[in-house]
């Protein structure tokens, strides 16, 4: 397996060996006949550069599926932390992780941002009942909060840290999907620039709103004044978080499958 994380995948049995990205070398192997897999689950849309052209079904079953496997699949992502890691990652008695922003990601998306001023207003509403941590990278917006790691942390931190809360809560991108890899319940703002069902978890409460306009599956560019976010309240997400909160679930959390034919 090719990776440019080897990090993700330690302690995971499931690849017989890790290499660096190598394009290079993978035409190489395809001139030798090896069947080289690239499981890009989205691509852009050739009518509009602004906008993904996304897969009728889970990213997870879509990726599978392109990988040639068949069979029931969880619609879960996996990270495995060792007890030592999860140790170091409860950092409070109770505790919260936030985002604010994820325009840092390697891949950034104008159309998945809520904006920094709607998560402190989260952050106020949920300080009463747990230390709150920011995470995410150091150019991201601040929060009130109680602990500041904004690039501090390697992946693997910020994967413990997420596995020792009782929640996360933020967007939809790489924390949401790390949160779900260690079974951290979450709060996802997805607005409605794609469907639940294609980047969503069932453990998770999705907030979603969805005006005429969406989904889109726009990068960037919103011409209707991101109205599919503006519609969700911190009050909303605040109280998603409080309802998870009183009654959290059972790990390992729940998760949907998908069969592949």
């Amino acid at each position: 397996m090719m990776t440019a994380r080897p990090e993700l995948f330690a302690g995971n049995p499931d690849p017989s060996r890790l290499l660096p990205i190598d394009d290079d070398f993978a035409t190489g192997l395809r001139r030798l006949g090896a069947r080289v897999i690239q499981p890009y689950y989205v691509s852009r849309d050739p009518s509009d550069d602004q906008r993904d052209r996304l897969p009728a079904r889970h990213i997870i079953a879509e990726m599978c599926a392109l990988a040639g496997l068949h069979g029931e699949v969880a619609l879960r992502p996996y990270l495995h932390l060792t007890d030592d890691e999860r140790a170091a990652g409860r950092r409070f008695s109770r505790q919260i992780a936030l985002q604010s922003s994820g325009l840092a990601a390697a891949i950034p998306y104008e159309a998945k941002e809520w904006g920094p001023a709607r998560f402190a207003d989260v952050a106020r509403q949920l300080s009463s009942r747990a230390k709150l941590i920011q995470l995410g990278a150091a150019t991201d917006p601040a929060l009130p909060v109680d602990l500041d790691l904004r690039g501090r942390t390697t992946l693997r931190e910020t994967a413990a840290i997420l596995a020792g809360s009782d929640l996360f809560v933020g967007l939809e991108g790489f924390l949401a999907h790390l949160a779900r890899a260690v079974d951290c319940p979450a709060v996802v703002i997805m607005g409605g620039r794609a469907p639940v069902e294609i980047f969503g978890y069932s453990a998770n409460r999705n907030v979603t709103a969805f005006p005429e306009c969406a989904p889109c599956a726009r990068r960037e560019g919103c011409p209707h004044a991101m109205q599919c976010m503006a519609a969700i309240s911190p009050a909303a997400v605040a109280a998603a978080a409080l309802d998870l909160l009183a009654t959290p679930p059972v790990r390992p959390l729940a998760h949907a499958t998908a069969f592949i034919t």
